[in-house]
């Protein structure tokens, strides 16, 4: 979740980083900046680096990984807009979104990674497996929305965004 700040290609600074941890850690400011830490479980806690941090070792999730997280929980990415970009931006190694995507088991993360993909013409190479792991009910889109929008039965979610505010914030890819 926090990684995600660490793949963006713009030099903007986060007003608040959300950081994932298997521990409850209180919130702090540092140098002006908000950290939220959200606990997470173990089994969630994975495709993460290992990084060198002045004297101190953290852990920092592969690009794939953050893009999981976002999808997971798009509310602590700035909404399923910023997925879209990040997904859009990224180099992805199609193989290890596909596998996190599975271990996650969060079938709704799974159908927003899918949507954004094919809206933006991003080729996951296994999506007819990601298809398959499609639960039978319908999540929404961005969560952090209200139930305005379409039901859309390839995908099985309420699209409650606008496909053309999803393309504006990528930059008109589509």
């Amino acid at each position: 979740m926090c990684g995600y700040s660490n793949y963006q290609s713009d030099s903007e600074v986060p007003t608040t980083v959300f950081a994932a941890t298997t521990d409850q850690v209180p919130d702090r400011d540092i140098h002006g900046v908000a950290y939220t830490f959200v606990t997470i479980t173990a089994a969630k806690f994975f495709g993460y680096d290992s990084l060198a941090v002045d004297a101190h070792q953290v852990n920092v999730a592969s690009v794939e990984k953050t893009l999981v997280d976002c999808a997971d929980h798009p509310e602590y990415c700035g909404g399923i807009g910023e997925l879209a970009r990040g997904l859009a931006a990224a180099d992805l190694e199609s193989a290890s979104i596909t596998e996190y995507l599975l271990r996650l088991g969060n079938g709704a993360a799974i159908k927003r990674i899918v949507y954004l993909a094919d809206l933006l013409e991003i080729d996951l190479g296994q999506r007819d497996e990601l298809i398959d792991a499609f639960t039978s009910g319908y999540s929404k889109l961005d969560p952090t929305r209200g139930d305005e929008g379409r039901h859309v039965s390839e995908y099985r979610l309420l699209v409650n965004v606008p496909e053309d505010e999803i393309t504006t914030v990528v930059g008109g890819r589509s």
